[in-house]
């Protein structure tokens, strides 16, 4: 049993999300992903933090997007250092206390120990903070009981069912560092969790002595409880200072989450949708789909057997990847904000789709994939 089911995590509560464009975020998640605005700062929270904010939802998926509202509140501090991007993730677990007792035995650094609320439905919301490795992303443990109230300081905005992409769950949280060792001690030594899955490799050029080109060492971190899987990049030498996970770093202003994978039902119809409202993806060569067939046929995966049609995924720039008995996922990957809006102040943060078709693991060729994808867009090759 992995020692981090002592903490409890039920699951991720919500992510945080500083940013200084609040109506461009509401478009964003409205107007292209479908989301609801469901939750809203009351006045008293937006006066005493400094900031607004808006939580978006879809499925079991919550964004709180804070912009500051004048100088001093988390939103300020957290943007005077960096572009936007997720400053906060929130977990919520069956026993504070006891994530408490643990993280406390086990050497973790409180922001500020435990606090109670009584909400107004009756219900009751306790939490505490703690920094992390992971530069200025703090880690939210929280416990509600008998209350559907967001959290406290939040009142309700009239919302429907509707979720036409079919958002499901959070399905992993990616962060970038100049080194993973710290934030791996970390991750094992403070949470307790396990190594789930591990990968590095360098572009071709640099394979074949080429004098530039970049590299990754990446290694997954999970939660069996939860579920809830974090995998940490950092740059592999040579030219390391030149590699897309150091450039992350630096348009970051320091290590940061990079993307969080989003799970939908239909990633081909989602895509869809999306483009035609203007939201754009990395791009995949076309050399990526002739060679899939013989990349996927050793892995277990006979592309004549499976639900998918290659060919539609050539199309939408969706990758696939996968493992014995047929099992596969497919997914695709915005392009970063600060690509998106052609501003370096809306960050290098991105999402990730993903439709898991049986296979739970991370795909070797994918991962490489991506990476090869974000070095073209940084080079502005096609």
């Amino acid at each position: 049993m992995a020692a981090s089911e002592a903490l409890g995590i039920k699951g991720l509560h919500s992510i945080h999300y500083f940013v200084s464009e609040a109506e461009r975020s509401a478009r964003f998640y409205q107007q292209a992903f479908g989301w609801q605005a469901a939750w809203q700062a009351t006045p008293e929270l937006v006066a005493r933090g400094r900031q607004t904010s808006t939580v978006y939802q879809a499925g079991d998926i919550r964004v709180a997007v804070s912009t500051p509202v004048g100088e001093g509140g988390r939103a300020w501090r957290y943007l005077r250092r960096h572009p936007a991007g997720i400053g906060t993730l929130n977990f919520e677990v069956e026993d504070l206390d006891a994530a408490y007792a643990f993280l406390a035995e086990r050497g973790g650094t409180f922001v500020h120990g435990i606090q109670t609320s009584h909400l107004p439905d009756g219900g009751r919301y306790r939490d505490f903070v703690i920094t992390t490795a992971i530069g200025d992303v703090a880690f939210r443990f929280c416990e509600r009981r008998d209350t559907q109230v967001f959290a406290p300081g939040f009142e309700a905005l009239p919302t429907t069912s509707d979720n036409p992409l079919g958002f499901g769950a959070v399905d992993h949280i990616t962060s970038n560092a100049q080194t993973m060792a710290s934030v791996g001690l970390w991750f094992e030594h403070v949470l307790g969790m396990e190594r789930y899955w591990g990968i590095e490799f360098h572009t071709e050029d640099v394979k074949h002595g080429g004098e530039t080109g970049t590299g990754l060492r990446s290694i997954v971190y999970w939660d069996p409880r939860s579920g809830l899987k974090f995998p940490i990049n950092e740059p592999l030498s040579p030219f390391f200072k030149e590699g897309q996970i150091n450039r992350f770093i630096e348009d970051n202003a320091g290590a940061g989450v990079q993307h969080i994978a989003l799970q939908v039902a239909d990633v081909v119809e989602s895509v869809r949708t999306l483009r035609q409202r203007g939201i754009a993806f990395l791009e995949t060569p076309g050399s990526y789909y002739d060679q899939a067939p013989a990349r996927l046929l050793p892995l277990g995966v006979d592309v004549q057997h499976i639900a998918h049609d290659l060919n539609v995924l050539r199309e939408l720039g969706i990758l696939i990847d996968g493992s014995p008995d047929d099992r596969y996922l497919i997914q695709i990957f915005l392009k970063d904000a600060m690509t998106l809006y052609n501003e370096p102040q809306a960050g290098p943060f991105f999402f990730e789709l993903i439709q898991r078709c049986g296979d739970p693991g991370f795909g070797g060729g994918n991962f490489r994939a991506l990476f090869e994808a974000i070095e073209r867009e940084q080079l502005g090759e096609p």
